[in-house]
């Protein structure tokens, strides 16, 4: 069903660079509705197929700048005298943590599906709290050009706590570059650039870890069609809207949101 595949890749538009989760999200969908009963699609193929609409949508998105910091990378090893060339520098730094602890987590770690719901809810209420008064108490004073290798790095290591289900890659970065005194304007933007070794990275590995689930004859149809387009628009819509939204008001509005998804998702968890 059409109709499915379009919410699917809604849900994942909507939440890959909010902070609220799109694995918590994506996973609680496929809970209720088992979403590759309706198409011919396996959930591998329609995650793998969703996320890249998003890495498409963030790559144009920002594609002045990303062929900016393209260009400085013939500056890379004086990043004190080329600004794009430091961000760059940082942006590297901050993507090697999760490869290294990403990888080791999927090959060691199975979290139970039982307890899935449970974490996700859990995930989404605590870190939606911990969001909410770092991003309101902390000091709004420093941009990109005073990050340092060392800050870099334990961005990166924030970024790992998103392998908990419900937690949001997007959360945890902001949470602690708002921790750090970053504007949230500049936390969003490193944020979502952060992104984008991030995606390359993750659907890289579920490609070739998987690749004959993944690359067989059900891969080309009218449903990846239809996930990889609604994705990407809808990305493009909601990035659009939350660096827009950072502008002229708090973070305030998601962890609402995350609140009362996680209460939600705890119910389910005891009553389902």
């Amino acid at each position: 069903m059409v109709l499915i595949v379009i919410i699917y890749s809604f849900i994942q538009g909507l939440t890959e660079f909010i902070p609220v989760s799109s694995q918590g999200h994506l996973i609680v969908f496929d809970s209720f509705y088992s979403v590759e009963n309706y198409t011919k699609l396996t959930i591998l193929q329609l995650n793998i197929l969703a996320h890249f609409g998003s890495l498409f949508a963030i790559l144009i998105y920002y594609f002045r700048t990303i062929w900016s910091l393209a260009k400085s990378i013939f500056f890379i090893m004086r990043p004190d005298i080329d600004r794009n060339a430091n961000i760059l520098l940082n942006l590297i730094i901050s993507s090697v943590p999760i490869f290294f602890v990403g990888f080791y987590f999927a090959k060691y770690f199975k979290i139970n599906n039982d307890l899935l719901l449970l974490i996700i809810g859990l995930s989404s209420i605590i870190f939606g709290i911990v969001l909410y008064f770092i991003d309101r108490f902390c000091l709004r004073i420093r941009n990109l050009d005073t990050i340092t290798f060392t800050g870099s790095f334990f961005i990166g290591l924030s970024q790992c706590l998103a392998l908990i289900p419900g937690v949001s890659r997007s959360g945890a970065v902001l949470t602690f570059m708002r921790f750090n005194g970053f504007s949230r304007q500049n936390s969003v933007f490193y944020t979502n650039l952060l992104a984008i070794p991030v995606l390359f990275g993750a659907m890289g590995y579920l490609i070739i870890e998987n690749f004959y689930q993944v690359i067989n004859y059900n891969f080309f149809n009218l449903y990846s069609i239809v996930v990889f387009i609604c994705s990407f628009f809808f990305s493009i819509l909601f990035i659009h809207f939350f660096v827009s939204w950072v502008r002229n008001f708090s973070l305030a509005l998601f962890v609402y949101y995350r609140v009362i998804f996680g209460l939600l998702v705890l119910f389910l968890f005891y009553y389902k």
